[in-house]
Order: C-alpha cells, then sequence, then structure tokens
C-alpha cells in the first residue's frame, strides 16, 4: 500500500470507530471534534465506499457491486442530512432552553421540541433502509470474493437483514424504545473487518494487479 492508501485507511477507521463509539453512548456530548467527526461520516464512508467498490469490481461480474455502492451513497447522504438536522435541532432547543423566560414557556418548548425531533427520527429511519439493503448487497457480493469469503459475506447478509428487521419491527419507535437490541454497531464492527481484509489483499497484491 501506498502511504496515501495508509492515511486514508487510517481515517476511514477513525471515522468508524469514531461511529461506533457514538452509537454506543460511549460519546454522547456535543462539542466541536465531535461535530466535526459526525459531519465527516457521510463523506468519508462515500469516499471509502467507491474505493472499495473500485477495487473489487475487475475481479467481480453482475449488479450485486453496483447495487450495494448505490445504496450505500445514498445512505451515507441521508445520514449526513440527518446528523446535521439532529445537531441543530438539539443544540438549538438547548439555547431555546436556556432562554426561557418561565416554566410554562420551558413546558412548550420541550413538546415543541419532541415533534420537531421527529424529523430526524424519520431521517434515521430511511438513512436505516438504504444502509441495510446496501450492506446485504455488499455483503452478497464479498460472499463470492476469494480474498473474503463465505463468512465475511455471510455475516454482512446476516447483520443487514437483521438490523433492518429490527429496524421495521420497531417502526415508528426507536428499538430501544420497544425493548429490542440495535444490532448497528454490529455492522459497525463488520466494516472494520472488512477493511482489515482490504488493507491485506492491498498488501499481498501488487499495485499493478489491482484495479486503483
Amino acid at each position: 500500500m501506498s502511504r496515501a492508501e495508509r492515511f486514508g485507511a487510517g481515517i476511514g477507521i477513525a471515522i468508524l470507530l469514531f461511529y461506533i463509539a457514538s452509537t454506543t453512548q460511549l460519546i454522547d456530548k456535543a462539542n466541536a471534534l465531535t461535530l466535526a467527526l459526525a459531519f465527516a461520516i457521510g463523506p468519508v464512508a462515500i469516499v471509502g465506499v467507491r474505493r472499495l467498490a473500485d477495487t473489487l469490481e475487475p475481479d467481480l461480474k453482475g449488479a450485486t457491486l453496483g447495487t450495494a455502492r448505490l445504496f450505500l451513497v445514498v445512505a451515507f447522504i441521508l445520514f449526513t442530512v440527518m446528523v446535521v438536522v439532529q445537531q441543530m435541532v438539539g443544540l438549538q432547543f438547548q439555547q431555546f432552553l436556556a432562554q426561557a423566560p418561565d416554566p410554562a414557556s420551558t413546558q412548550a418548548l420541550r413538546v415543541v421540541y419532541r415533534g420537531v425531533n421527529l424529523v430526524q427520527l424519520g431521517l434515521d429511519v430511511s438513512f436505516d433502509i438504504f444502509y441495510c439493503l446496501g450492506v446485504i448487497a455488499l455483503g452478497a457480493t464479498v460472499y463470492q470474493h476469494p480474498s473474503f469469503g463465505r463468512l465475511v459475506g455471510g455475516l454482512g447478509i446476516v447483520s443487514g437483514a437483521a438490523l433492518l428487521m429490527i429496524n421495521l419491527a420497531a417502526f415508528p419507535k426507536v428499538p430501544v424504545e420497544v425493548g429490542l437490541v440495535d444490532v448497528g454497531p454490529v455492522t459497525g464492527l463488520w466494516w472494520l473487518l472488512l477493511i482489515g481484509l482490504q488493507i491485506r489483499r492491498r498488501r499481498q497484491n501488487p499495485p499493478s494487479l489491482v484495479a486503483a
């Protein structure tokens, strides 16, 4: 791997670890750094998905990889919109509550916030739909690839399908509100495994034999 490729892989892994930490509530305090990292997840993920698809494409035939790439790009566009709306609404309402002149105004703001917050929750479900379908399609793609194998591909298919079914079963609430487990972090760990195997694959193959 070139120095640029190692740097890109490192950035991708760092962003992915931040995503896993945020979804498991290990990081929940908004500041300039965490906001910048949260806003970077979508764009970095889109670049990573396209790069991964480009390196896999010469070895594969069929429409599964193209479907995975399309669904995942749409998913991370929606993810970026969701995160920006989520943080904008949350931070602005914190300021509104701090400036509320009396308890009645505070209560009214909290009611309004619950209604407005449904917008980002709806965007979150939209992201989940495209993300899960993309993970399933990508899992089906790497299932056929000798550098990844059936175990890795099967894990992607199963985790993506489980996440989709859980979110749709809980709709319009989030899974934890109805006693279901959020398996989103499991797909994050799957991405770490996929990236690790891709790094190994790039090291084992001369650049001239792997699509750029």
